[in-house]
């Protein structure tokens, strides 16, 4: 039976009272609710209420009476959050999904900017109001990128994304939120064939050669540090799988199990690096000592690469990816072969180089 709801006078205000299942202590639990409609300034009698805030009566039992109204609604932002959406990211994650990246990018994002904010607001209530407020403020008292203030909004209309699914809630409230942040243009530093050969020659052993492969396939940082000796097979790199931090995953598209071709140059420094190195199909071509594990590449610049680095020639790993086409090229590789390895490239990437 439809609830019509019961409006009284108290103190100077007309009230609703009804009846709402919400969602409280991990179960669902009928309460009866009581909300302001007006002064009573404003209307003289119960019929003058009931006429001029039809609306808003409406509004508030229509989703009950529709049956459109979910407990779940009551559950604070926070959670919500740690009990349903990064619960639903752990299982995608062991479905093979999502990443491990993934789940550390909601907790930082909820952990840093969103649980002792906007934390304590109730799915229900949370409006678009909260969000940009939220990031407003977030903009003038920490001063982040434009891009970092976005990764925030990211993560907030993630959750809502979810609890939308879930039906829980019927719109996204963080949709129109406007960013603003710092615009900051990023490095997008490129080695050129001189720099990647300078680096070689002054660095030894692996660190030369984790080089000399990010310098000639311009594969990722993960997929370079997932490599086995299986996936050599003299002539070809095939990439079959990527690892982030102590997570070995698949890489991070389907182009990305294509195999790469190896430059010649390339072939001869890798195929020195299997003489001293051990070389079991299953054992990763840039291994640890200790336990044969990928190899910390942040480490190895750290405590390997301290030469090129003091000589203000590291600009990081991606400048491997930028700038390849041009840099084989110059290296003697045919066209053909250099759009084999442009593979798991931008597209921006995909240009034949110029003669």
């Amino acid at each position: 039976m439809a609830q019509q709801g019961t409006v009284f006078e108290r103190n100077g205000s007309w009230y609703l009272q009804y009846w709402r299942t919400d969602f409280k202590d991990g179960q669902n639990t009928r309460r009866r609710v009581t909300e302001r409609l007006a002064s009573s300034r404003e209307y003289r009698s119960k019929k003058d209420v009931k006429l001029g805030c039809a609306k808003t009566i409406n509004n508030i039992l229509e989703p009950i009476n529709t049956r459109r109204h979910q407990p779940e609604g009551s559950r604070t932002l926070a959670e919500f959050t740690e009990e349903r959406f990064l619960k639903h990211i752990e299982e995608k994650i062991s479905q093979g999904y999502k990443k491990p990246s993934t789940l550390k990018f909601y907790k930082d994002v909820f952990n840093n900017h969103l649980k002792n904010t906007v934390g304590n607001i109730s799915l229900r209530d949370f409006t678009t109001l909260d969000a940009q407020n939220l990031l407003d403020q977030i903009d003038k008292t920490k001063n982040l990128s434009h891009k970092s203030l976005q990764r925030i909004k990211t993560g907030l209309s993630a959750i809502f994304t979810f609890a939308k699914q879930q039906n829980i809630v019927q719109l996204n409230p963080v949709q129109g939120v406007k960013v603003e942040g710092r615009k900051t243009k990023p490095e997008r530093y490129a080695y050129s064939l001189k720099e990647v050969l300078a680096m070689i020659t002054a660095l030894q052993g692996r660190a030369a050669t984790v080089v000399a492969v990010a310098g000639f396939t311009g594969l990722r940082l993960g997929e370079i540090r997932g490599l086995q000796w299986s996936d050599y097979d003299g002539e070809n790199l095939s990439v079959n799988r990527s690892v982030w931090r102590t997570h070995v995953v698949a890489p991070k598209t389907e182009a990305s199990g294509d195999k790469v071709p190896v430059i010649p140059s390339l072939r001869v420094i890798l195929n020195e690096h299997r003489k001293t190195a051990p070389n079991t199909p299953e054992t990763f071509i840039f291994a640890g000592e200790r336990k044969g594990s990928p190899l910390n590449l942040a480490n190895l610049v750290r405590r390997e690469m301290t030469s090129v680095v003091d000589a203000g020639q590291w600009h990081g790993w991606h400048g491997f990816r930028r700038g390849l086409a041009t840099r084989l090229h110059e290296a003697g590789a045919e066209l053909e072969m250099i759009q084999e390895i442009l593979r798991h490239s931008d597209q921006r990437l995909r240009r034949t180089p110029t003669s």
